[in-house]
């Protein structure tokens, strides 16, 4: 299908993320788009900001709620993907971006509510995220996932990885000595 082919080597350059006005330009009709919605090409993650099937990892608080380490549904999806691309402030999305070297640390794909598979980092990069970004999550959230996470089943080798690639060892072995004398 042309039109994939064409939105394939856009994607690339706009880092996977891009607006319904960007795929008109390309040539592409509201039909066409709509097909490439329906055959899971791309994804529609906020009004008029597409992704391509391959781009947006749910993170943060969106994949708190998805693992159960938080029982509130996020006001905004959070979503992370590369360095690069700059999305405009929308209510319905939060996005986060990382270097490429670190896009795919801890990734897994997993079924959603519909059927469809989706792209979230696992529970350990989840918590190393929450921690890492304490300052733009709400208290009650992070607080839940903390004590959520450590009520579980803790994979400390894949936490201290996830902190050591992070740049947040010392905060997360803090927070490990904390939950494991509470």
């Amino acid at each position: 299908m042309k039109n994939v082919e064409m939105l394939d080597e856009f994607y690339k350059k706009k880092n996977g993320i891009f607006k319904y006005a960007e795929v008109i330009e390309l040539g592409l009709n509201q039909r066409s788009i709509k097909a490439l919605e329906n055959d899971k090409t791309i994804e529609k993650v906020a009004k008029g900001i597409y992704n391509h099937k391959d781009s947006l990892i749910y993170s943060h608080e969106t994949a708190a709620y998805i693992h159960n380490l938080s029982d509130r549904f996020p006001r905004n999806y959070t979503v992370t993907t590369t360095t690069g691309y700059h999305l405009r402030k929308s209510s319905e999305l939060k996005v986060y971006y990382v270097n490429n070297k670190l896009i795919d640390t801890g990734v897994i794909e997993i079924k959603d509510d519909a059927g469809n598979t989706i792209k979230v980092y696992d529970k350990e990069k989840t918590v190393c995220d929450i921690i890492k970004r304490k300052d733009r999550i709400e208290l009650q959230i992070y607080s839940e996932v903390i004590q959520n996470y450590f009520k579980g089943k803790v994979k400390m080798r894949s936490l201290s990885k996830y902190a050591k690639e992070l740049g947040i060892s010392d905060k997360v072995s803090e927070i490990i000595v904390l939950m494991t004398n509470s």
